[in-house]
């Protein structure tokens, strides 16, 4: 049982034990009102006949007497009237009294023995009345007779049933109210406020530390919510602190597993560096004497382009010596827009293939970048074979360029420039499980891949002051963006 109906009926319980104690006492307050009414009604009659019958010579003129008899009888709450007399016995009884009158001889007796008026409660024919008895004397103060007022009580209990009905009646009304009103009052004050309080502890529970309760009342039940909202203010500090240390603690590991893996990519490194030197040299002698043997053109360009990726593969090795290792490539000015150009001039053939269509979008007048043109095209040319792998049947490539001027963190000197190079395609896109991953050591979604690539990439673009911003949906593509910093001499 809730509360609120636990104290209502409580409640109820104790009003209708007052208003009924009330009702009682109050019944018995008017039943004596309206009794000692009716004495004092009796008394005034037998007061005004006993100075009439005594100036009447008894028992003679008994005209006189049906006639002061007849009156008194005229009130319908009069039962009858009896006179009687010492000498000559029974003088006179109402018609309406035809017997069993001896007893209220008996009461006119003893008020003539006592000199005294009687009082008594009796039954006329199982009716309730009240016998009011006075001594009759004579002129000379000697008692001669005695007379009896019959009164039918009846009229009494009606009232006090009356009484009794209406009393019923208003403390049924007040009762009613009553009840409706603590019922009204114990729900908005104290069952609703409960109800909203447990069901934000069950919120509270499932995790919603962000709620708080509005409560504008000066009552123990609000100082309980002001409670309750401080609780959920700690606990969501609580939380906070505790997804704070194991962030930090999952950063830490994290970093360690990079060590560990970085130190692996540099023995692989020195590895590759010295295994593969070797047959870099021959099949770099091999283009030498085949350039000198051959006049053919179209041999040329081909033995061209295989020189200058058998050097670029000589590069991208020191490079990942170099991040392994830190070092930085060669710096000098850097037009992005030629860089771009010339990346996208390796990637003609598999574009052709898959029917990709490339878009360009520089901005003219883009001031130059100051880096190692190499390691820049190698991040360039990364990005652009990601598009393409993600965009098997085909699709768009966009590649854009822009200056913007931003504010970044832990910038002293306001805003700078940076050049934004961004390349969007419209592939497979990734999900976010992937997203967070996808500058981790060794962690790739091809199976060929080695999970290198956008991790080198990332290190060098680092390298040169910037940093790569990765957005992607899957089945809408993905778009990278890379802000370098412009070249400001």
């Amino acid at each position: 049982m809730r509360l609120g109906t636990k104290l209502t009926l409580y409640l109820s319980l104790i009003i209708v034990l007052v208003l009924s104690g009330y009702g009682y006492f109050h019944i018995l307050s008017r039943r004596d009102i309206l009794m000692r009414k009716m004495k004092i009604e009796v008394r005034s009659i037998g007061q005004t006949l006993k100075v009439s019958l005594e100036k009447i010579s008894l028992p003679r003129g008994m005209e006189l007497v049906q006639d002061l008899i007849d009156a008194v009888e005229e009130d319908e709450k009069i039962q009858g009237v009896i006179v009687f007399h010492r000498s000559k016995g029974l003088l006179f009884k109402s018609q309406s009294l035809e017997e069993e009158i001896e007893p209220y001889l008996n009461l006119i007796q003893k008020a003539m023995e006592e000199n005294l008026p009687q009082e008594a409660f009796k039954f006329y024919k199982k009716t309730p009345v009240f016998s009011y008895a006075f001594p009759l004397k004579d002129r000379r103060g000697q008692t001669i007779g005695g007379v009896s007022i019959l009164q039918n009580t009846s009229f009494v209990e009606r009232e006090i049933r009356r009484a009794e009905r209406d009393i019923f009646i208003t403390i049924f009304i007040l009762l009613s109210g009553t009840v409706v009103f603590i019922l009204l009052g114990m729900r908005k004050w104290i069952s609703h406020p409960i109800s909203r309080l447990m069901e934000a502890t069950r919120e509270l529970a499932r995790g919603n530390l962000d709620l708080q309760m509005d409560w504008r009342r000066k009552d123990e039940l609000s100082q309980l919510g002001q409670a309750f909202n401080q609780m959920a203010i700690e606990l969501k500090e609580a939380q906070q602190r505790i997804v704070k240390e194991a962030e930090k603690k999952l950063e830490l590991e994290r970093t360690l597993r990079q060590s560990e893996r970085l130190a692996t990519v540099g023995q692989l490194a020195s590895g590759l560096a010295h295994e593969m030197g070797t047959p870099l040299n021959i099949i770099s002698g091999r283009i030498e004497l085949t350039r000198k043997r051959t006049q053919n053109g179209e041999v040329q360009k081909n033995l061209e382009i295989i020189a200058q990726q058998t050097e670029r593969i000589t590069k991208i090795i020191r490079q990942l010596l170099g991040y392994v290792r830190k070092k930085k490539g060669e710096q000098a000015r850097v037009l992005v827009g030629e860089l771009l150009d010339s990346t996208l001039s390796f990637i003609d053939y598999p574009t052709m293939k898959q029917d990709i269509k490339i878009i360009k979008d520089f901005q003219k007048d883009l001031p130059p970048i100051y880096g190692d043109r190499d390691q820049l095209q190698q991040v360039f040319l990364n990005l652009f074979l990601n598009a393409l792998q993600a965009m098997p049947q085909g699709g768009t490539l966009r590649v854009a360029t822009s200056l913007k001027q931003i504010l970044k963190e832990g910038m002293e000197n306001g805003e700078r420039s940076y050049v934004e190079i961004e390349v969007q395609d419209s592939g497979i896109g990734m999900d976010k499980e992937i997203l967070e991953n996808i500058f981790t050591p060794f962690f790739t979604t091809k199976e060929t891949g080695s999970g290198l690539g956008l991790m080198v990439a990332q290190g060098i673009v680092q390298d040169h002051e910037g940093w790569i911003e990765v957005e992607s949906e899957v089945g809408r593509g993905s778009r990278f963006k890379i802000y370098l910093p412009s070249w400001e001499g």
